[in-house]
């Protein structure tokens, strides 16, 4: 009697322990808990290591830039890396705006100008905004990147609040224009939350704007060319209430993106119906939470398929004389969610604002990162340690033909039944950006049928016989390979930006050792040697330009580099 009572127990809590996501709070051994009026934390490895470092916004006081240490914890480079930044910073976001292969900074900051730094690759950022041509001094709530004209350059958007949003067009040459008014974007509402979705599946990046204040939110339409059309009210997203953050993800596995806007009272779920429209889930789906939302992100912290939805709340402001904690909710796979969260430190009751996502620790589970804004407040570094035998597959994705970054990129997985889709995005929840890699769960399935890649130059490409659990690098056009591979690599590694090449090869190589120096070697598709030159050993990690004679035909050629008996074999486009 005893066995069979406490059986049927177990079998009665079993679902609901299982259920429950498992993190812990490493704030303070990882070295990031600084105190005091964060806004937003934007996760990037900035320095092209293999680790996602953070990069944290605040009011009144200075940014901070920690490096990932790979060993669970952090170190405040910002003094060095010369963006200490101390203007009032609401927002930022990182992106390789010169396709060079090193992710640059862009701040929105309050009533003072934006800012746009270059990645230098040495550790060291320039501020370039003046040279860029771009002036923007709204007070800026959120601040985005996408390729909104799909002509292989990050583009910039600003969220300002109280007055005209901006939309800069790179030029491609370190310079940007002012497009706000021909494009159509020039909202000059109490904008908040902001994100570049393509939320009809044509290949161009479409935008959400959430608002405060009972205005209207805002979705605009693009048309491919970077010109923008309101379709709110068609699409039934005119949603007026007290707009924060907003992020868009598949919530019900069906190939579209769906939109999660929090807000002061209750949330917003909206489901993307796949014909232009969507329906208002909040209530049904038991995700209208009632806090002062801010930050919010959808994850699937569990790896089961499904992807969650985590919220950051302002706990210091009570709804109807109660203080709602941050809370989790797990997606059941049923258009209904139910709060994973209890008793963890995922319900924190600090002044939570911006929060973001990434594998800090590289064991193929998401942790998240809180910027919290309370004056004694710290931020937070959520460790997960769900424990299950689900599997996972993680993608970091680089453009050639595309900008860098691959931002906008679609990514569709098939194994079986299982069928899902993200998108690489620069900018999301409330001032703030999760890891630009592409993280998908896969619940008990072991074999992965293919992986189709939508790039955002129009490109194509399906890749099959993919291992889980593994991390994949893949390049548009070139190669994918996972750790396995790569670890069985040469000791020597390369990139090449631009790809294609107009004027100047630029490439970078990085070594395991450094006691030879290194030589290159330029060839043809005919197999004829065009270049060769001998680089010293200590240029490891540096880039090195090379001039293209103008008397090289279009086409395609490899660049061999050497040192040793190691070798590698890199192919580019000349495309003038």
């Amino acid at each position: 009697m005893k066995w069979t009572f406490y059986s049927s127990l177990l079998l009665f809590i079993g679902p609901l322990l299982y259920s429950q996501a498992a993190y812990i709070d490493m704030s303070s051994e990882a070295g990031i808990n600084n105190v005091g009026f964060n806004r937003g934390v934007a996760v990037i490895d900035y320095n092209n290591d293999g680790w996602e470092d953070l990069y944290f916004t605040r009011i009144a006081k200075s940014n901070i830039l920690y490096r990932n240490n790979g060993d669970g914890t952090f170190s405040n480079v910002s003094q060095e890396a010369g963006i200490a930044i101390e203007l009032d910073s609401g927002a930022s976001v990182w992106g390789d705006l010169d396709n060079d292969g090193w992710a640059d900074l862009v701040l929105g900051n309050r009533d003072v100008p934006s800012q746009v730094f270059r990645n230098n690759g040495n550790g060291i950022f320039t501020d370039v905004t003046q040279e860029s041509g771009i002036s923007n001094t709204g007070k800026v709530q959120t601040v985005l990147l996408a390729d909104v004209n799909n002509d292989g350059w990050l583009d910039i958007y600003w969220a300002n609040l109280g007055s005209e949003n901006a939309l800069y067009l790179n030029q491609g040459n370190g310079t940007f224009i002012d497009v706000t008014i021909p494009s159509g974007t020039s909202d000059t509402q109490l904008n908040m939350g902001a994100v570049f979705f393509d939320y009809d599946n044509d290949g161009d990046q479409d935008l959400y704007l959430s608002h405060d204040a009972d205005q209207a939110n805002i979705l605009y339409q693009n048309d491919g060319k970077g010109q923008f059309t309101d379709v709110s009210i068609e699409a039934g997203v005119n949603y007026e209430g007290q707009g924060m953050g907003v992020d868009a993800a598949d919530f019900n596995n069906d190939g579209y993106l769906d939109l999660y806007i929090t807000n002061l009272y209750e949330n917003t779920l909206y489901l993307n119906n796949q014909d232009g429209t969507f329906s208002d889930l909040s209530s049904s789906a038991k995700v209208d939470d009632l806090g002062m939302g801010w930050g919010t992100t959808w994850m699937d912290y569990d790896n089961d398929g499904w992807v969650d939805l985590y919220v950051s709340n302002e706990t210091y402001f009570p709804v109807f004389g109660e203080f709602y904690d941050n809370v989790m909710y797990r997606n059941l796979g049923d258009l209904t969610f139910a709060v994973s969260s209890s008793n963890s430190p995922l319900n924190s009751s600090l002044g939570g604002y911006g929060t973001a996502t990434l594998d800090m620790d590289r064991d193929g589970k998401l942790d998240i990162v809180i910027a919290n804004s309370g004056a004694t407040d710290g931020n937070q570094l959520l460790v997960n340690q769900t424990n299950n035998e689900h599997h996972w597959i993680s993608l970091e994705l680089k453009g050639t033909l595309s900008n860098r970054d691959a931002i906008g990129a679609m990514v569709y997985l098939f194994a079986t039944d299982l069928r899902l889709c993200d998108q690489v995005m620069a900018g999301t929840g409330y001032a703030s950006q999760n890891s630009l890699s592409v993280h998908f769960g896969l619940g008990e399935y072991t074999e992965i049928d293919s992986l189709v890649v939508k790039w955002p130059s129009g490109q194509n490409e399906v890749f099959t016989d993919l291992l889980v659990d593994d991390y994949y690098h893949i390049i548009e056009g070139t190669s994918i390979t996972n750790t396995v591979e790569e670890e069985g690599m040469s000791a020597i590694s390369a990139k090449i930006f631009p790809n294609p090449v107009q004027e100047t090869l630029t490439f970078t190589t990085f070594l395991q050792h450094h006691t030879a120096a290194i030589s290159y070697r330029i060839w043809d598709s005919l197999g004829g040697l065009k270049l060769s030159g001998r680089l010293p050993s200590q240029l490891s990690n540096q880039q090195t330009p090379l001039s293209i004679p103008s008397t090289w035909l279009n086409g395609i050629y490899f660049l061999e580099i050497r040192q040793g008996d190691d070798s590698i074999l890199q192919k580019f486009l000349l495309n003038r």
